[in-house]
């Protein structure tokens, strides 16, 4: 068991739970549609008038800006804590969690061009969906490569 592995992706592990709830926000106030441009939102790095509800809670929660940006970001931060753990994995002695990893990775990649594909055609029905069904095989990704890393399969030195 590679206890250090182990903990950093649990933490990925929850770090990609909080992503998922943050992008159901965003679909839940179909959030998606309001800013289709990229890497920028409305030509700045922040949306304009992030705070502009009352009780200052609501605007994360319901202001279109906001959410949108919270999902992005923790998006980018969720790739860059997951290119990190990948890395990391890179110098494990078993093949199975090195594996494991790159799938994670590939699909954490796949799931990124997704969602920048969605916002930049304003969130089709279509494109939406896949991106959510990427999140659920991300998630299962991720699970998957913890307990590979927690349970690691036998190697043998010697072939049959």
């Amino acid at each position: 068991r590679n206890a250090g592995l182990f903990q950093s992706t649990s933490i990925l592990l929850y770090f990609g739970y909080l992503q998922i709830l943050l992008g159901a926000l965003v679909a839940g106030i179909d959030a998606g549609r309001a800013y289709t441009d990229w890497p920028l939102m409305a030509g700045g790095f922040f949306p304009p008038d992030p705070f502009s509800l009352s009780p200052i809670w609501r605007n994360f929660f319901e202001d279109y800006g906001l959410v949108q940006f919270m999902h992005r970001m923790s998006g980018y931060l969720l790739l860059a804590f997951g290119l990190f753990i990948w890395w990391r994995s890179k110098s494990s002695g078993n093949q199975d969690i090195r594996t494991s990893f790159n799938f994670v990775i590939a699909v954490m990649l796949l799931q990124m061009f997704l969602g920048v594909m969605t916002v930049l055609y304003a969130a089709p029905w279509y494109f939406a969906i896949i991106h959510q069904l990427g999140a659920v095989l991300m998630w299962i990704a991720i699970l998957r490569a913890r307990f590979i890393t927690g349970y690691p399969p036998q190697n043998r030195i010697r072939s049959r």
